[in-house]
């Protein structure tokens, strides 16, 4: 491929060394450097994605049965068929009802989620403890567990004794603005441990015995969704099909990312969103590699008159400098790529960037390389490179 090896022998040959080769090589710096920053952004937002994903998984199931009317349905028929069913490891039942929690002189509007004992099996929420101990009975007595931030709004110690004042709207009562106490189921509770997961929801769930969320709902033996664990392999969507056939027509089950389709989606798109937005970086980076083709194409006019007079055209000439252009790009995708990887891998292994303060329990930020990413870059980024190669060639070559 005759202007591919012209154009190899003018940047790379042995006596080829010149101001010419310090300009490609800066552009190849110029190049290299936005190419890095995509490597470690994309590969830190896996990280956060993936953490993102693993917190949720433990407080939200692989799957969840819900009424598709009403927000209570009947399920002691429905939880043992759905236990049955091979690809089901484990099926918890819950009951939710937002509730208003006094705590000293201090209140609080809190979501109540009752979990009977199979709960555990199905979220390993008692993973995210920070203080105290998961247990929702000792002995004959009721016990909470509350979040973090339910915890710091009312100003709650598992080492003090003093229970939390819960308060339930009675069926049927309606909303209005001031409820006088009669409309008000009322139960004390004693908060046994505090578990930290995201602000969102540790600000927000409160986890008590079933019994005692049926009993200040009012809710009978009425419950809000089903929780499923699946067995280790098994897929969700099929073991989703299975589900719904057996819980009928008028349930929704959905899959982890269902129940939480707004954060996945989002962090899919900011990934995304970031990736353009540096591409544009990689777009300026890219222009250096006009001065670059122009220099050369000056330093290489006698060889150009040369080609012309043996038979060559114009169109050769474009060719070689394109070529010129994109061998810079690939040199700076190269660089670009074993940089940004190197530091990604010593992310992994050494934390070098830490987190501030312990929001996130952790000490660093998460990495994650994406193979697919890396084609991505390293696609976007020749595709710019070669374009504007091969445009600045077609300006010289016509001009002259």
């Amino acid at each position: 491929m005759l202007p591919f090896f012209i154009a190899r022998r003018h940047l790379f040959s042995r006596k080829s060394h010149s101001v010419i080769n310090l300009i490609a090589g800066v552009s190849v710096v110029a190049v290299a450097v936005p190419v890095m920053a995509l490597v470690v952004i994309l590969s830190f937002h896996n990280g956060l994605g993936d953490f993102i994903g693993k917190m949720y998984s433990e407080f939200d199931s692989q799957l969840r049965v819900t009424p598709q009317e009403g927000q209570l349905f009947e399920a002691c028929g429905m939880q043992e068929s759905i236990a049955a069913l091979p690809e089901v490891e484990a099926v918890s039942a819950t009951a939710e009802q937002n509730v208003l929690i006094a705590y000293s002189d201090r209140q609080w509007i809190a979501m109540m989620r009752g979990v009977d004992s199979a709960y555990t099996h199905v979220v390993p929420i008692e993973r995210r403890m920070v203080q105290g101990k998961y247990r929702l009975r000792h002995g004959d007595l009721d016990e909470a567990v509350i979040g973090q931030g339910v915890a710091y709004a009312l100003g709650v110690q598992t080492a003090l004794p003093e229970p939390l004042q819960l308060y339930a709207i009675r069926p049927g009562s309606g909303n209005p603005s001031f409820l006088p106490t009669g409309l008000y189921h009322t139960a004390r509770v004693r908060p046994a441990g505090i578990y930290a997961l995201d602000e969102q929801t540790d600000s927000r769930y409160i986890f008590v015995p079933l019994e005692f969320a049926q009993r200040l709902a009012g809710a009978g033996g009425k419950v809000s969704s089903l929780e499923i664990r699946l067995k280790d392999g098994v897929p969700e969507e099929a073991s989703k099909r299975a589900v719904s056939a057996v819980a009928g027509p008028g349930f929704d089950v959905k899959t982890r990312f269902e129940q939480k389709e707004t954060v996945y989606r989002m962090v899919a798109q900011e990934k995304w969103i970031i990736y353009l937005l540096l591409m544009f970086v990689v777009l300026i980076a890219a222009l250096s590699l006009v001065g670059s083709v122009v220099m050369l194409a000056a330093d290489k006019e006698r060889d150009r008159g040369m080609l012309l007079a043996m038979g060559g055209t114009p169109q050769l000439l474009r060719r070689i400098f394109t070529w010129e252009g994109t061998l810079i790009t690939v040199g700076g995708v190269a660089v670009g790529l074993l940089l940004g990887i190197g530091f990604a891998v010593l992310q992994q292994r050494a934390g070098i960037i830490k987190m501030a303060g312990d929001a996130f329990l952790m000490d660093a930020y998460p990495v994650r390389i994406e193979p697919f990413d890396l084609l991505a870059v390293a696609g976007g980024v020749l595709l710019l490179g070669t374009a504007v190669s091969a445009l600045t060639a077609a300006g010289l070559i016509k001009r002259k």
